[in-house]
């Protein structure tokens, strides 16, 4: 069900998604937001805050910027395996839980190019089937679901209004970009990571594994079907966002680092959280002058 605290009307409908990783215990998780200064340009860290008191030792995890104060994350905290959909507000130090599913597990809280509307992935009634739903932000109606057809969705991203991409769960993994009117779906590569965004110039930026030793950054230009490399990725290490200027973030291990493709030959350092006991940065997002990331143990 969904909960609207602040007018306690609560909409109950079946929701279904864990993943396939999801099937054991699911690792515990933290979150920070980092404030800079200077982000784009010479970064200086001015805070770190640690963000899920509300859940100190569950999974917290795929936290989305939906505004500047607005984040939307998966939380477990009743049990590793069942997970919902939180509401936290930044600036009021504020958390609202938005689903309440039995047995039920969102994941990837995404903020869709359909007006108030964000898109998750689930899997169904058999545990295996994962799927791409969309719901009101309002909690107006129970949503509906895209793609019908397709049963292994891992993770999305938005390209426009009817057009989304895509990382496909399966040997091996796989990302295309799908129609959600004609269901038509377009492989672009296959041994693709995890992290899919779309940059200032609509470009789909995805890591490509492309052998163990070398995972590289590298950007899909939608309107020509053509594919560029753009950096080699810090060692094992898919997660990334990309700045308005161009310039993309990344984590390593205890670190921040940054690549600005016009005028930078490898990632540099920005920041590093190990004397904070924060080693394993994962799920990064920027906004502003604002990062947020988990820590995974």
């Amino acid at each position: 069900m969904f909960i609207k605290e602040t007018s306690l009307v609560l909409f109950i409908f079946a929701l279904i998604f864990i993943s396939r990783d999801v099937k054991c215990q699911l690792p515990k998780t933290d979150l920070y937001v980092a404030e800079f200064k200077n982000l784009a340009t010479i970064p200086q860290v001015s805070s770190v805050k640690f963000l899920n008191k509300f859940n100190l030792n569950g999974y917290n995890n795929q936290a989305k910027f939906f505004t500047y104060n607005d984040l939307y994350l998966s939380s477990g905290i009743d049990t590793h395996q069942i997970t919902d959909i939180y509401h936290l507000q930044l600036k009021k130090n504020e958390i609202q839980r938005i689903t309440n599913t039995e047995m039920i597990s969102e994941f990837s809280p995404t903020l869709t190019p359909h007006e108030d509307f964000f898109s998750v992935v689930r899997i169904e009634a058999d545990r295996k089937s994962q799927s791409l739903w969309m719901y009101p932000l309002d909690l107006s109606n129970t949503g509906y679901r895209v793609l019908s057809k397709l049963n292994n969705i891992g993770y999305h991203t938005w390209i426009s209004k009817d057009s989304v991409a895509l990382f496909l769960v399966g040997s091996p993994n796989t990302l295309v970009v799908a129609d959600i009117k004609t269901n038509k779906i377009e492989l672009i590569t296959e041994n693709a990571g995890r992290c899919i965004k779309i940059d200032q110039d609509g470009h789909l930026i995805f890591v490509h594994k492309v052998r163990q030793d070398l995972w590289l950054l590298k950007s899909y230009d939608v309107k020509e079907k053509s594919v560029f490399s753009i950096c080699q990725m810090p060692a094992n290490r898919e997660d990334f966002d990309i700045m308005p200027n161009g310039t993309f973030i990344a984590s390593d291990g205890a670190k921040i680092k940054i690549f600005n493709p016009l005028k930078d030959g490898e990632w540099i350092e920005v920041a590093d959280f190990s004397n904070q006991n924060i080693m394993n940065i994962q799920r990064i997002q920027v906004l502003r002058d604002r990062v947020i990331f988990i820590n995974n143990y």
